[in-house]
């Protein structure tokens, strides 16, 4: 995280992008806010020539307060050619997690991408 690109999101919430040295990205989100979730879309829609270690190219989590997570890493594929990664975020702040919508999208189960206190 030290060694990526730091972008304040809201209030006590951060997204940073480890790019420099690896063939893709490391997208990693904190939560320092004590009392709110953060919610963040990613949406990484112009990319080719990569592999997501989510399965997917767009995700959508959940982070609970005082925590950090990897959303995805997305993976140079063919080392023969070039890769595009453009990605937008979108970003909530609330005070509690609703019931009704699932945490991560798509889900994340007994992996890497699942969320740690700091």
């Amino acid at each position: 995280v030290a060694r990526g690109e730091h972008r304040d999101a809201l209030e006590g919430c951060s997204v940073y992008q480890l790019n420099r040295k690896v063939a893709g990205v490391i997208m990693v989100v904190e939560n320092r806010n004590p009392n709110r979730w953060f919610r963040i879309s990613c949406d990484s829609y112009n990319t080719s020539n990569v592999v997501s270690t989510r399965g997917q190219i767009t995700t959508c989590d959940w982070l609970p307060p005082l925590s950090r997570m990897i959303i995805m890493i997305l993976t140079q594929l063919d080392e023969t050619c070039g890769f595009k990664i453009q990605s937008s975020y979108k970003f909530n702040l609330v005070s509690e997690c609703p019931v009704e919508e699932p945490r991560h999208k798509p889900a994340i189960e007994g992996s890497i991408h699942r969320a740690f206190p700091l």
